[in-house]
């Protein structure tokens, strides 16, 4: 990314004059703003958005409905950039508008409300304070959370404790009505136990919560139930048939008693803000998927992985040069680029070649050997050789002993030069 901002605004067109004022007061008060001219490209937005630490979108009712605002705004969540959105609307008249993700998505974020130009200096002052506040908090490496830090916390201090910033806020509450609400899911069910099989742990989890994501949760095109359980058995369970305590609390980080289904819900949003953004124009598709390498959230991760089966042979590509970034410390990363290793395109089998070099995967070596030795393509040989150099495993060696010999034998076969 070519530079990195504090503030990245998101805006409808209609709102240029009160952007500009915005963008202004910010710089005035020491932050790097970017925000879209009239010559700047989609792509430019986009890299922006995923260097920025803040994405503050001016919200109003044409911004609400724009689809380019919600790429953006899915953007800058997936990427974990602090969200605070700016409106000179009531809430009230904004939310018919937001998609249910949208929605769900700024649902506990504090938003800062501008009814009226008088106003606008001191609303302004307090948001930059909690801007400011929250960058000089901000954490070293906080673009490569784990489970067990605020993997899904998309933000920095949020939310923010302004009751003048606080204005009008949109809350959902996490909490069924039905259930126990001051124990944690885990000792209402299984106190004092361990560890429990995954279809105890998914019946019970339904039975506190599967009415509330069939009422609240947004649609997707698949069975929407069967859809969560899904993502959270592969996704935060790495499909362990075994789940215990532990995994449990490193992924609820939290002593309140819904947490873990909190986190559930900000994994759903994260994952469609994903689908969001991947289904973008395609000529914005490559250096997003590209960008998001940097960043190892499961949903991200999960998503790279769904796109090595995708149609197009350069998003495969592309994308498996990303996941072997976003997810070098999983394991079944391997397995999924060993399963594009012999894909019918050419680009999409160096990639694979150059993922598994950079991770230096032991157990991928063979797969890369027989790449080296039997790819028709000169390309995609070299891309194996390549590979094999940076692997610190005994076949690894072996074989580029072979190539070194060879390479020897060749040279001494040529005609000298008389």
């Amino acid at each position: 990314m070519a530079h990195s901002f504090d503030v990245v605004i998101g805006y409808h067109g209609s709102d240029v004059k009160f952007v500009e004022k915005v963008a202004a007061k910010l710089e005035k008060a020491g932050l790097s703003v970017w925000y879209k001219r009239n010559q700047d490209a989609e792509k430019q937005t986009s890299e922006a958005i995923l260097g920025c630490k803040i994405y503050l979108p001016v919200m109003s009712e044409e911004s609400a409905v724009d689809k380019s605002i919600q790429e953006q705004l899915s953007l800058a969540y997936i990427s974990n950039s602090a969200i605070y959105p700016l409106a000179q609307t009531r809430f009230r008249y904004l939310s018919p508008k937001l998609s249910g993700g949208a929605k769900l998505m700024l649902a506990k974020i504090n938003w800062c409300f501008v009814f009226n130009m008088e106003e606008f200096e001191s609303k302004l002052d307090s948001l930059i304070d909690c801007m400011n506040r929250d960058l000089q908090n901000m954490r070293p490496g906080m673009g490569s959370n784990t489970l067990s830090e605020a993997a899904f916390s998309h933000g920095l201090s949020l939310p923010h404790t302004n009751n003048s910033v606080a204005e009008d806020a949109n809350t959902i509450d996490s909490k069924p009505s039905d259930v126990d609400s001051n124990t944690k899911f885990w000792d209402r069910h299984f106190q004092g136990q361990q560890q429990i099989s995954w279809d105890e742990f998914r019946d019970k989890f339904l039975h506190d919560y599967g009415k509330k994501i069939d009422e609240e949760l947004p649609d997707v095109k698949e069975d929407k139930l069967k859809f969560i359980i899904n993502l959270i058995y592969k996704d935060i369970f790495n499909m362990e048939r075994t789940i215990t305590k532990k995994m449990y609390d490193d992924f609820s980080a939290s002593e309140d008693p819904h947490a873990f289904f909190a986190r559930i819900q900000e994994y759903f949003v994260a994952y469609l803000s994903l689908r969001e953004v991947l289904g973008m124009d395609s000529s914005l598709r490559i250096p997003t998927i590209q960008n998001l390498g940097q960043f190892s959230f499961p949903a991200i991760v999960s998503g790279l992985s769904d796109m090595l089966k995708d149609d197009d042979p350069n998003i495969r590509a592309v994308a498996a040069i990303a996941l072997a970034h976003a997810g070098k410390d999983r394991d079944d990363t391997v397995d999924h680029l060993v399963g594009i290793i012999e894909d019918e395109d050419r680009l999409v089998r160096e990639s694979a070649c150059l993922s598994l070099g950079y991770l230096r995967s032991v157990r991928a070596v063979s797969y890369v050997v027989d790449r080296w030795r039997n790819d028709p393509i000169s390309t995609v040989r070299e891309a194996a050789e390549l590979a094999l150099s940076k692997m610190d495993a005994v076949e690894a060696q072996r074989c580029m002993k072979v190539t070194q010999v060879l390479s020897s034998e060749m040279s001494a076969l040529k005609p000298k030069a008389s």
